[in-house]
């Protein structure tokens, strides 16, 4: 869910020797004096503050309030959080299983991963998590829970969740060990008529492994079209996205990213190696489709290879880089530049338009992995990207 931030904008008329006045009050400060300032704050809170202050949670706050006043993907990634993402890119970690987001001011599951612990304790998509053992969840600061529940994964220890559900009148408690967890980011099915189906939930580095797969799953029986679906994919590496592309695509620009220092800037082309060859293909896209789904949708869309069906996708065209802080084990997130599809589109909070516009039955419905694929009359998305398949291979047959 996108938080929007309201602002004013105002008009100043003043004379033109006030303005050169506030031109130089307003005058960027030199790095001097930023670190003389940050050390007067720092001084300020250590000598008068009411309560003993940690100064590594100070330089933490520092560092995190800094680059998230940039935009909402900048951050500052402590130690254990940065552990926990590069797993997650990985596609495979030893913890619990369990992926949350903040909803509307609480921290919601958006789905325990496929065989993990969470799945077989019985976590369900949608629950509310409010404490893990005795330590409370904040929606406003998920670091202390995230650190938490990694060093118990280091320390392979059992945790107990607290859960609030729907239509269940006490809180739920479960308990959790942690194993292995492979993050299953595709899943490959054959719809009648010949037609395949491929979800792709997120990218990370075995992803286009599981594609390819995926493929050869398909290609056993004769195929008449392929339903790509991106929906509620909320991105990933972006190497992943321009691997999966090339599946598509035989030749032409993938996608280009553009920034402010020289490596920022590059080009994606296709190679000649394709899986799919010329199979029609449909791609669904939903409002939960972001960053390297829609580079992958606009570069099919761009380059003639496919059709979107479904709604607007999210908008989130920037690429963020990891740069590593050697001096603590952190890291920085920073976003180093914007990308633009083939057509030189730059999707960033525009989001790209699907050729034919279906909404969704249900909004907000969580797709995950361990859904099993409902049928075609419940879903109207996959029901238009199927029709227009089937009719495309009708006219086929017809010439």
């Amino acid at each position: 869910m996108r938080r929007v931030t309201p602002f004013l904008v105002g008009l100043l008329l003043c004379t033109t020797v006030a303005a050169q006045e506030l031109h130089k009050d307003a005058a960027s400060p030199t790095t001097q004096d930023t670190l003389a300032l940050v050390e007067a704050v720092q001084d300020l809170i250590q000598d008068y503050y009411v309560d003993d202050v940690d100064q590594q949670a100070l330089l933490d706050g520092a560092m995190k309030g800094m680059l998230e006043v940039l935009d909402p993907h900048s951050t500052y990634l402590r130690p254990h959080t940065l552990s926990l993402l590069r797993d997650n890119n990985r596609g495979h970690y030893y913890g619990y299983g369990l992926e949350v987001s903040v909803d509307e001011g609480q921290i919601r599951v958006v789905a325990p991963m496929a065989n993990s612990s969470a799945e077989v304790a019985g976590v369900l998509p949608g629950d509310v998590l409010v404490k893990v053992d005795e330590l409370e969840a904040d929606p406003d600061d998920l670091d202390p829970m995230i650190a938490y529940i990694k060093q118990a994964s280091l320390d392979d220890r059992a945790l107990i969740l607290t859960l609030e559900r729907e239509e269940h009148p006490e809180p739920i408690t479960l308990r959790l060990t942690p194993s292995e967890v492979e993050v299953i980011s595709s899943q490959a099915e054959r719809l009648p008529g010949n037609i395949g189906y491929l979800r792709i939930s997120s990218f990370n580095q075995r992803t286009a492994l599981e594609v390819r797969a995926a493929a050869h799953k398909l290609n056993r029986g004769p195929m008449e079209g392929l339903v790509l679906d991106l929906r509620n994919n909320p991105g990933g590496l972006l190497d992943a996205a321009v691997q999966i592309a090339d599946m598509f695509l035989s030749e032409g620009t993938i996608v280009t990213t553009h920034g402010r220092f020289l490596d920022a800037n590059s080009e994606y082309q296709a190679t000649r190696f394709t899986l799919f060859e010329q199979l029609p293909v449909v791609v669904l896209i939903n409002q939960g489709s972001a960053s390297a789904a829609e580079i992958l949708a606009g570069a099919l869309q761009d380059q003639g290879r496919a059709l979107l069906v479904g709604e607007r996708s999210f908008g989130k065209g920037t690429v963020q880089s990891l740069i590593p802080l050697l001096a603590n084990g952190g890291a920085v997130k920073l976003t180093t530049a914007r990308y633009a599809t083939p057509n030189g589109h730059f999707i960033d909070q525009q989001g790209i338009d699907p050729d034919l516009l279906v909404e969704a039955e249900q909004d907000g419905d969580i797709l995950n992995n361990n859904k099993p694929l409902v049928s075609l009359s419940d879903d109207p998305q996959l029901l238009a990207a199927y029709d227009l398949l089937q009719q495309s291979e009708g006219r086929r047959r017809h010439h």
